[in-house]
């Protein structure tokens, strides 16, 4: 086996995209299948620096494959300015759009978002789910919108993962934004009720996937997968979901319902708080046990995912920024010095480090403290 250096590929590469071959050490080993996602410059530039290899058989075969169709460019009203700046711009135009299914020009609107859904995506991974943790969990009138957003992302990330072709991340987030379409409202009337639903509230819960379809069909929607995706999304395997009871669901209805699950999980309700990350994680796992789509979801989220609190072996409690190379070493940045006084300027800290290293979780206080995302992805505040 013949093997090239990564590094002399590296103009064929590109962060939150796919490896388009195998990546092997030096004995030929496989490291990384085809397809792994590469989400961000740090990773890849780990790569380059560990001295990895490709097979050349298998990157002189991709050389002379046919190149894909560029993909289709994000709105330009939406794809200006710093990371935060479009994911709030994203989330002011979804609600307009999710809450006029009949306006003439709705299903190119969900089209355009969910461009945008995979544009943010291969700015930085880790940033996403920081910002879906680290959501205003006091404003429950948004709720719906919201949650949407965060499927979606989700979503995304998760049929990168599954290697999915580009109509099908495109497919599966549109379904994402559109799965609730038939009660965007009344989530967030339920996010903030005190008391559980009524008999009606209950009735529009269970009708709301075939509503929801129908409203896709009116609008003239008329791509199966993505319709079948919104009607089974409460569905599951086996049967007992709703509103059909389907014994075998299709793979984009249980992600979509798995990813519906763990995300919500991690948003908090009159009722209750948000869950720490660690309790939803297993929960899904109980929940959904065996479950491979289960399994990859809690893997790419990690133990331990931007936007959670932890304390530290030195003392200081710390917010995740970063995943790392091992699911309990992420990076952090400080928060607090080990005496317990907070810092003017976070630190950033390796937690594979031995006098870093993560000793606990932390739950979040009652008042939920708002920390800004550009303190701690000081590179993202840079307009493109």
């Amino acid at each position: 086996m013949k093997l090239l250096p990564l590094a002399d590929l590296r103009d064929r590469l590109a962060p939150g995209q796919p490896l388009p071959w195998g990546v092997r050490d030096e004995r030929g080993n496989l490291l990384l299948g085809k397809g792994h996602l590469v989400d961000s410059e740090v990773m890849l530039e780990a790569l380059f620096a560990r001295g990895v290899f490709v097979e050349a058989a298998e990157a002189a075969a991709d050389a002379v494959a046919q190149p894909a169709a560029p993909a289709p460019a994000p709105a330009p009203e939406l794809a200006a300015g710093t990371p935060f700046e479009r994911w709030d711009r994203l989330c002011s135009n979804l609600a307009q759009v999710l809450a006029n299914p009949l306006e003439k020009l709705f299903l190119q609107r969900v089209r355009d978002a969910a461009l945008h859904v995979q544009a943010l995506s291969a700015m930085n991974t880790d940033l996403l789910l920081f910002l879906i943790l680290r959501q205003d969990h006091g404003r429950f009138e948004t709720y719906g919108i919201t949650h949407a957003l965060h499927v979606a992302c989700v979503c995304n990330l998760m049929a990168q993962r599954l290697g999915w072709d580009r109509a099908d991340q495109q497919r599966i987030i549109g379904a994402a934004l559109t799965m609730n379409l038939a009660m965007i409202e009344l989530q967030g009337v339920l996010a903030r009720q005190p008391t559980p639903p009524t008999r009606r509230q209950r009735e529009l819960i269970v009708e709301h996937p075939t509503q929801s379809a129908r409203l896709l069909r009116n609008a003239g929607l008329d791509d199966e997968p993505w319709l079948a995706a919104v009607e089974d999304h409460h569905e599951r395997r086996g049967g007992g979901g709703y509103p059909r009871s389907r014994a075998e669901p299709g793979t984009m209805a249980q992600l979509l319902r798995l990813t519906d699950q763990f995300t919500a999980k991690h948003s908090a309700r009159a009722t209750r708080p948000a869950l720490p990350a660690q309790i939803a994680a297993r929960q899904l796992f109980m929940d959904n046990p065996g479950d491979p789509l289960a399994a990859l979801l809690i893997k790419e989220f990690g133990i331990y995912p931007p936007g959670c609190l932890v304390r530290l072996v030195s003392g200081e409690l710390a917010i995740v920024v970063r995943r790392g190379r091992s699911a309990n070493a992420p990076w952090v940045s400080t928060l607090t010095t080990s005496q317990g006084r907070a810092v003017i300027a976070p630190a950033l800290r390796d937690t594979s480090r031995s006098e870093f290293a993560i000793t606990s979780s932390v739950p979040e206080p009652v008042a939920r403290p708002r920390l800004a995302p550009q303190a701690f992805y000081p590179e993202a505040a840079v307009a493109t």
